[in-house]
């Protein structure tokens, strides 16, 4: 049985939070928050967090932690804040804020290949 977990209204891009999220699908979950922990960018401080709750959320449904896999990692746009900045001659120009929300799926036994993979196999022989 998997466990999701979602943090949402993130004060980040989800344009940006993607390329990060991509890495650690199917990796073991401790090692994956190693990893994110180490990493220079910022998107990795948000899907470690997402992925701490993900093992919290685990542990607390009696899961072992060392045999957890994260299963998928994504992220999805939130809704946008608006805000304005004042410009000359009385204008104003609108800019956006973005939000994101990350969904985590968390679970003790490794995702399944795709049956994809398969048919390349046989193709190309």
């Amino acid at each position: 049985m998997a466990v999701t977990v979602k943090l949402k209204f993130v004060r980040h891009s989800a344009r940006k939070l993607t390329p990060v999220a991509r890495i650690f699908r199917g990796k073991n979950l401790e090692r994956a928050i190693e990893e994110t922990s180490l990493m220079p960018q910022q998107s990795a401080y948000y899907i470690n967090k997402a992925l701490k709750m993900a093992k919290a959320a685990a542990t607390a449904k009696e899961f072992k932690a060392e045999d957890l896999v994260v299963t998928s990692v994504s992220s999805v746009t939130g809704p946008k804040i608006k805000r304005v900045r004042p410009n000359a001659r009385g204008r104003t120009n609108a800019y956006l804020k973005h939000l994101a929300h990350i969904i985590v799926t968390v679970d003790n036994t490794p995702p399944a290949k795709s049956k994809r993979a398969k048919s390349d196999k046989k193709d190309k022989e």
